[in-house]
């Protein structure tokens, strides 16, 4: 409770509820009471039936833009990852036949021509299947109709389409000699975009690790884990490439990257790496919350308050990281105009400094020795 007397507070806050109209004015008061223990992961969450009516908009995956004809023209498709639901991305479905470039002329026979909102065309599709009337120019004379389900929320497409760019754009400084790696969070989605990011990167000769916008979840003792297996040994088959174990690791220098938006086990994420000593943290303070939740119960109307139960200790033990963050080794700040020039401070600081350390102590060739018993072999 961090020292707070809850009664006087449950009294204090009391004085408000003859005010109270409604159940959002009652969590308004739930949250300013929460508030007051001045501890992380302490939120409110209202009941479902006091939530407006959404409409859901369908969408493309997709950058629409108005064209000069008069029309809307396609001016990128987020490639998306079409085997599971949550980043499906409808025009790249199989059957498909849209392009990048072409103009959508109409949506389910309503022309886009002159339509203030290309959206308003979409409202409440979101799921169901739609017909587009496409064609490379801007006629009806040879268009053809696609019949294509909108998704109800385009983030994980460009999430995956930010980090194709932040990967590409170190593959291309660095000669392909770097890996990269964004962890969004540290449950499922983190997990599996650790898995699906890490071992086909083994073979680079150093890694980037990104923890910004890090939205938490599990304790990432296993992400820390697969990141920092050592290199055992090599095993030599005659005629073949040595295989190392462990079968997939990565010994090169590495730098972690945080910023004050990675939070929960995005905090415990770089405390871990740093614990471990497996390089700098690059960028600043993350935001420092690290008294975490189980098993909140609901409340009568199914809302609910959480309330923090178990608190970061280090093994030093000093209480840590709650209302602290964790601090970079060294502060490079992502300004909003940098990120609107295209920039990436904190990426390209981390690639200057990996290429440094490659160079300092280039590494080192694995060198197969004669085979026992060879006439080659030393005595």
């Amino acid at each position: 409770m961090n020292g707070v007397d809850w009664n006087d507070v449950r009294a204090r806050y009391g004085e408000l509820v003859p005010f109270v109209a409604d159940r959002n004015d009652l969590d308004y008061v739930f949250g300013e009471m929460a508030g007051e223990i001045g501890s992380g992961h302490t939120y409110v969450s209202p009941s479902a039936d006091t939530a407006g009516k959404r409409i859901e908009g369908g969408l493309l995956g997709a950058d629409i833009e108005p064209d000069d004809s008069g029309y809307y023209r396609i001016a990128k498709i987020f490639p998306g990852e079409n085997w599971h639901e949550d980043y499906r991305s409808p025009l790249t479905e199989p059957g498909i036949d849209v392009r990048a470039g072409d103009l959508v002329l109409a949506v389910d026979g309503v022309s886009t021509k002159g339509v203030d909102n290309f959206y308003r065309l979409l409202e409440n599709k979101a799921d169901r299947t739609v017909t587009l009337l496409v064609n490379a120019r801007p006629s009806p004379a040879g268009a053809r109709e696609e019949r294509v389900k909108p998704v109800r929320s385009e983030q994980n497409l460009r999430y995956l389409d930010w980090v194709a760019g932040r990967r590409a754009a170190v593959e291309k400084a660095s000669g392909g000699r770097i890996g990269y790696i964004h962890l969004p969070n540290t449950a499922i989605e983190g997990n599996r975009e650790l898995f699906k990011a890490f071992y086909p990167q083994t073979g680079k000769d150093a890694l980037i690790v990104d923890d910004r916008y890090n939205g938490g979840g599990f304790i990432p003792d296993r992400m820390i884990e697969l990141l920092d297996r050592p290199f055992l040994n090599s095993w030599v088959r005659r005629g073949l490439e040595p295989v190392t174990t462990p079968s997939f690791v990565s010994a090169g220098p590495k730098v972690c990257l945080i910023n004050p938006q990675a939070g929960s086990g995005g905090d415990a994420f770089p405390s871990y790496f740093r614990k471990l000593g497996m390089g700098p943290l690059i960028g600043t303070t993350t935001w420092g919350g690290l008294i975490g939740i189980a098993g909140t119960p609901s409340l009568s109307d199914g809302g609910s308050i959480s309330a923090p139960s178990f608190r970061f200790l280090t093994t030093e033990g000093r209480w840590a990281v709650e209302n602290e963050g964790v601090k970079p080794d060294e502060e490079v700040v992502d300004t909003p105009e940098a990120l609107a020039a295209g920039r990436d401070p904190s990426l390209e600081r981390a690639i200057e400094y990996l290429k440094g350390e490659l160079a300092k102590n280039p590494p080192r060739k694995r060198v197969i020795p004669p085979a026992p018993g060879s006439p080659a072999a030393p005595r």
